[in-house]
């Protein structure tokens, strides 16, 4: 396996310990937030879901537009480090000491960052490994996001089980699980940043938006005219 493969592998592990942390932590941790904030358990737990859902409807209409926008030459590796700095920017801020409302909003911007870089990080995949290698190479990528995560994790679940014992508290070792989960998740995004090169890309006119539109709207309408076809 080539380096440059390895070096995309491992934003799986990096960015994979983001989202085991969104899984099991931020939501305990948002819920003793607001129920300190005087909202109740029911409130908490809607407005944990209108946060997670918004994030994924702005990424959701804002995807087709990006991905065309990062086919163009010179887009993607910039998208892609953008949204990354966002997420991980997000991820280090929710160790901020706020209310659980700005707590709820830093979520949000650093679950679409997320979200955001993987659009960008899967549309890498041609560049760094064609043909047949790019089936082993995501199906590396998806295992060692597995595995890789769980090291941060066992670090920061470590922190906040022993909060109490060592002074720390749980509010503040659960803060610093954040911080590190961020730099974690950098640290692990550096080899792709220094060793990616855009190889496969459609020629940009000087309006991307426009352009990546314009090509959007014909695949649709073409996929429009074959499901006629199919139907009649």
């Amino acid at each position: 396996m080539s380096r440059l493969e390895k070096s995309w592998i491992l934003y799986d592990v990096g960015n994979s310990a983001f989202i085991l942390l969104v899984s099991t932590v931020i939501p305990i941790y948002f819920k003793n937030l607001a129920s300190a904030g005087g909202v109740g358990n029911a409130e908490s737990t809607a407005y944990w879901g209108y946060a997670s859902s918004l994030s994924t409807i702005v990424v959701a209409v804002l995807g087709p537009v990006l991905g065309s926008v990062g086919d163009l030459r010179g887009y993607k590796k910039p998208l892609f480090s953008g949204f990354l700095a966002v997420g991980a920017a997000g991820c280090l801020a929710l160790s901020l000491p706020v209310g659980w409302l700005a707590f709820l909003g830093i979520f949000v911007v650093a679950k679409s960052g997320y979200s955001g870089s993987l659009i960008f990080y899967d549309a890498m995949l041609p560049d760094v490994a064609g043909g047949e290698r790019a089936d082993r190479v995501s199906a590396h990528g998806y295992a060692w996001g597995y595995i890789g995560s769980c090291i941060p994790f066992a670090a920061c679940l470590g922190l906040i089980l022993t909060a109490g014992a060592t002074g720390l508290g749980t509010a503040n070792a659960t803060a610093l699980s954040f911080a590190v989960t961020a730099l974690w998740w950098v640290l692990f995004t550096v080899p792709l940043l220094r060793g990616y090169r855009q190889e496969y890309a459609w020629e940009s006119g000087g309006r991307p938006v426009r352009e990546s539109l314009s090509r959007l709207w014909r695949a649709f309408s073409h996929s429009a005219i074959m499901w006629k076809r199919r139907a009649a």
